[in-house]
Order: structure tokens, then sequence, then C-alpha cells
């Protein structure tokens, strides 16, 4: 890994999969930022500038989504990669996912390797 530790902005509903998510991460090198819904995401955001998203889709309130809506729509997140989490494996899901623009998709349960891996690539690293 190059230089400073790149963060992670870490949007996911249920505790179980946001712990196994930060700490895969944080064993793997990366500074983690959590929030627990859509909203916290947004506000997360305008405090700060994470290197990457990783947004569950289905949560409640505002879905992975609207959230990346919110996040296409402002300009100074332009460069940030959004990467969708799912459970959801149906074709159709992943097609909704990808016409929606995000950067990519990743079914859950995670691959926790083959995340790392992209990750990375996206990174540059």
């Amino acid at each position: 890994m190059s230089g400073d530790k790149r963060t992670i902005l870490v949007v996911e509903d249920d505790p179980l999969s946001m712990r196994l998510t930060v700490d895969l991460l944080q064993a793997n090198g990366f500074n983690t930022l959590d929030c627990r819904d859509g909203t916290a995401a947004l506000e997360t955001l305008k405090a700060s500038s994470p290197d990457m998203i990783l947004l569950d889709i289905n949560m409640p309130g505002m879905s992975g989504f609207e959230v990346h809506e919110k996040i296409r729509q402002d300009r100074r997140f332009d460069g940030i990669k959004v990467i969708a989490l799912s459970a959801s494996v149906m074709k159709e899901e992943e097609d909704r996912i990808r016409k929606a623009g995000f950067s990519d998709f990743v079914p859950k349960p995670l691959d926790t390797k083959g995340l790392v891996r992209k990750i990375k690539e996206y990174l540059g690293e």
C-alpha cells in the first residue's frame, strides 16, 4: 500500500454484517467510517471525504439507491467509487444496480478475498 491509509465508508444496517466488513477492512490496512443508515451516511460525507463507499442496498428508511442518487447529485463526491452490497442475487437486482451507475456490485454473503482485491484495484493499490 502506498503512503497514507485509505478510508472506506461502510453503510450497513445489519450490525453483524457491519462488524464483519469493518473488521475485514481494518485487518487489510484501511481506515473505516461506519453508518447504519442513509441519512447518517450523507451527514458523514459532508464532514469527511472517504476514498470509497460500500453501500448496502436494502436498508430501512432511505434505500441504497436513494443514497447513491443523492451522492451523485453532489459534485464534491464525483471521484468517490460506490460499491453496492446486496443479499439479493437476483439478476434483476444486479441489472438495476448497474443501471443506477454504481461503480460495482458485490453480493452478500461477502467473498472477503474478492472484496479486498476489488477495493484495492479500484483504489489503484
